[in-house]
């Protein structure tokens, strides 16, 4: 049964992602670093088809981690963010990007423990982007994290476009903890 809601969850996240939050509900702990990479590939959005993210995150205090991503593509992207726990399981996320266009980015994320190394998380992730006109892109990000050894994870993830301004990625990749 736990093989069978593995193969739907990815399947549903390989089906539905749209953008990339490539973080679950949870903060870094103090003084922990962790670097990621993941290819994802993006459907009518400001970087159409295959990208590469590199993100790079620091535990500042208990509650609170810092995050920078680089992205490379038909654009390339740089942001940063901070992320501030609501709990155990919740957290709210507030940055900025360069994709294009400057841009400013909030994300509320949820994390449902499934077992000790699977979590699943969603949310809503919203994006201010001053270009021409003002748009606000908005997605409902779900993904995946899989421990794949104590200092390694599997991340799959996608973001659903709930509105005309948003467009469709989906990806996934590793991130290390250290």
């Amino acid at each position: 049964m736990k093989k069978l809601l593995f193969f739907a969850a990815i399947l549903l996240i390989q089906s539905t992602i749209t953008a990339q939050v490539f973080s679950t509900g949870q903060t870094l702990k103090k003084n922990t670093l962790s670097l990621g990479i993941n290819p994802v590939f993006m459907d009518n959005g400001p970087s159409d088809g295959l990208n590469v993210y590199f993100h790079g995150g620091y535990g500042l205090k208990d509650g609170v981690d810092f995050a920078v991503k680089f992205g490379v593509g038909n654009s390339k992207y740089i942001g940063t963010d901070l992320e501030w726990a609501l709990g155990k399981n919740f957290s709210l996320t507030t940055g900025g990007h360069m994709f294009n266009d400057f841009g400013l980015d909030v994300a509320l994320l949820g994390t449902i423990p499934i077992r000790k190394d699977a979590d699943l998380y969603l949310g809503i992730d919203a994006d201010i982007v001053f270009a021409n006109d003002v748009l606000v892109p908005i997605w409902v990000p779900v993904g995946i994290e899989l421990g794949l050894s104590k200092n390694m994870a599997l991340i799959l993830e996608g973001e659903i476009a709930i509105v005309d301004d948003a467009y469709h990625i989906f990806g996934g990749g590793l991130n290390f903890y250290f």
